[in-house]
């Protein structure tokens, strides 16, 4: 697969599920991913799309199948306050359960975790040992944003180059974890080591290329800073600071004629307007996504909405031109305090001069970048309310704390929540009280107990009630409108309510389906997705009957697939579509089918 760097279409995940797409002949063996924020729908569509799959398969075996595979091979590093479930989730509980353990809260201390990154491992189907890597550096988080985002992807090559800093920057990671004892401390310290030495195709006319992990107290940030000089300056941020921005006019762009900013028009400073030509994405570059629930609706509020990629461009005449693409928007939070990430490189075509790239097309040219945006004065600036205080202190705090589940079987059977804080995140906010309950259980809401180090509470269960790995703090104070939070919460003790569980009730809702499902899967379409049709029946004789009925069809297309190059992947599909199937007629008939096909290969 060819190297790339290219904007992420703010209506769309087809660019996510490229990236996840493992190379012909390999499959997914880990994921390790950060980011900002999280919500549900990319969670549990993201072991789809490592399959190749789409969102509408989540109601299908294949998809079932796939989650449940796929999901715990997931390790993916949040900000501990920015998981998003909306309450229509309540009835999807069981997906959650598959891949909810791949969340795994992260923080840094009077920052952010703000890193957007994904290192892909994939394993050859039929060469045990041979394995590639797939590196992903993003301004999108892990949400179905409606914002322009770009990304730049890296695939392992043998005789390509060595990429300076990613191996540290992966283990780097490992320290912002909340619980020092989580397994994925360890999983960054392996794929740190398993890096080393990996070579990647460089991107196409791109030299000193550099991959860099930073954050409070490192060197690396003012080391990327201290790049970005020459006569011309293109800034890409939504969110911008007067101070960064100055700092940056002084080092790149002769005047303001030679400086461009693109930003969103949201507290945008007056200074910038002396020191940039200034314009935002505009509004018809950015399509309205409808929400299908109205709690979608509710919980898209405050959602990115425009422009989101933070890239840095300096250009100069002989030299060429310096870019950064990077998760750290033009503030200095982002430059000093936030953990972020940040790929670097020069590159010598003319095409990618700033002067270039700004460029109007003429009336019989393509669209280019400029014909996306849109001048703005400071007369079309907005100013945006920030959070009250005490928000954004409980969720510094919040997004430090270690949460966890306890089950116990009691009677009465309990679930014990308990919210540790970090040593030196532990100043509650005064008059702001808690409430906690399991999500999707909002009957089951009681009050956490404050302490000087944590916040408990204990919580009346039933047998089986389905628990995933997540619970729901309300926050309210005085007459301000509630926060609710939803904390990644591991869960111990009793449990009887497990990830088999959870698959083998999703395996029976979708059972219905499942003969005219394998008929797709097995040729009537490709393995590429698209609409289920329905297999047209042949016509036969009315005296005439094939030996095998309407299993027949089936069987033909199960010994092309399973005798074909990766029949090793088909052959575990099969078995996780047939599994949880119950001993009806029906059922018997079609996993014996199996067992014979399975017979004929050993």
């Amino acid at each position: 697969m060819a190297e790339r760097a290219i904007p992420l279409d703010p209506a769309g995940r087809s660019t996510l599920r490229d990236v996840l797409l493992p190379p012909d002949g390999y499959r997914l063996e880990s994921a390790l991913g950060t980011a900002y924020s999280l919500d549900a729908e990319t969670l549990v569509t993201i072991p789809l799309f490592a399959a190749g799959l789409g969102a509408e398969d989540l109601v299908n075996s294949v998809g079932i199948a796939k989650v449940y595979e796929l999901g715990a091979r997931l390790t993916l590093l949040v900000q501990g306050d920015r998981i998003s479930i909306s309450r229509r989730w309540a009835a999807s509980r069981p997906l959650l359960k598959l891949v909810g353990d791949a969340v795994v809260p992260c923080s840094a201390g009077d920052g952010s975790f703000h890193p957007k990154l994904l290192v892909l491992l994939f394993d050859a189907i039929d060469e045990p040992g041979k394995r590639l890597f797939r590196i992903v550096v993003a301004t999108r988080n892990l949400t179905t944003d409606n914002s322009w985002d770009s990304v730049v992807v890296l695939d392992e090559a043998p005789s390509g180059v060595h990429i300076p800093g990613l191996a540290d920057a992966i283990g780097g990671l490992a320290q912002f974890v909340n619980d020092p004892s989580h397994p994925a401390v360890a999983q960054c310290a392996q794929m740190s080591d398993a890096l080393k030495g990996v070579r990647f195709q460089p991107l196409q006319g791109v030299a000193d290329l550099q991959l860099l992990l930073f954050h409070g107290g490192s060197k690396h940030a003012q080391e990327v800073l201290k790049k970005i000089e020459g006569e011309e300056l293109l800034v890409i941020s939504p969110f911008v600071r007067q101070g960064f921005l100055d700092r940056l006019a002084a080092q790149a762009g002769i005047d303001k004629a030679h400086r461009w900013l693109v930003t969103r028009p949201v507290d945008v400073p007056d200074s910038a307007f002396l020191n940039y030509q200034v314009f935002k994405i505009a509004d018809a570059a950015v399509p309205v996504r409808e929400m299908a629930h109205p709690q979608e609706a509710q919980s898209g509020q405050g959602r990115l909405v425009g422009l989101h990629a933070k890239i840095y461009l300096a250009s100069s005449r002989k030299a060429g031109t310096r870019f950064v693409v990077t998760s750290a928007n033009a503030t200095p939070s982002g430059w000093t305090r936030n953990v972020e990430v940040a790929v670097t490189g020069l590159a010598k075509a003319k095409a990618l001069q700033v002067s270039a790239l700004l460029a109007m097309a003429g009336s019989d040219q393509e669209r280019t970048f400029r014909s996306l945006l849109e001048e703005i004065t400071p007369m079309a600036v907005e100013r945006e309310t920030p959070e009250p205080e005490w928000v954004q202190r409980a969720r510094s705090i919040l997004a430090g704390a270690i949460t966890v589940g306890l089950v116990q079987k009691g009677p009465p059977r309990t679930l014990d929540v308990t919210v540790n804080f970090q040593s030196d995140r532990s100043d509650w906010p005064a008059g702001v009280e808690v409430s906690v309950h399991p999500f999707g259980y909002e009957e089951r809401d009681v009050r956490l107990s404050p302490g000087k180090t944590c916040m408990s509470a204990r919580i009346e269960i039933e047998p089986g009630i389905e628990l995933t790995p997540f619970v729901v703090l309300t926050l309210r104070h005085a007459n301000d409108e509630p926060l609710e939070v939803v904390l990644a919460m591991p869960l111990h003790g009793d449990l009887d309510w497990s990830a088999e569980d959870a698959r083998a009730t999703l395996a029976r809702l979708a059972r219905p389906g499942l003969y005219r499902e394998l008929l797709w899967y097995f040729g009537v379409r490709g393995h590429g997705g698209g609409p289920r049709e329905e297999p047209k029946a042949e016509k036969t004789s009315p005296t005439k009957k094939t030996a095998s009925g309407s299993s027949l069809p089936i069987l033909e297309k199960v010994l092309l697939r399973v005798h074909g190059p990766n029949a090793k992947a088909e052959i575990a599909t099969i078995d996780g579509l047939l599994a949880g199937l119950t001993d009806d007629a029906e059922d018997v008939r079609l996993a014996a089918m199996w067992q014979l096909v399975k017979r004929s290969l050993k």
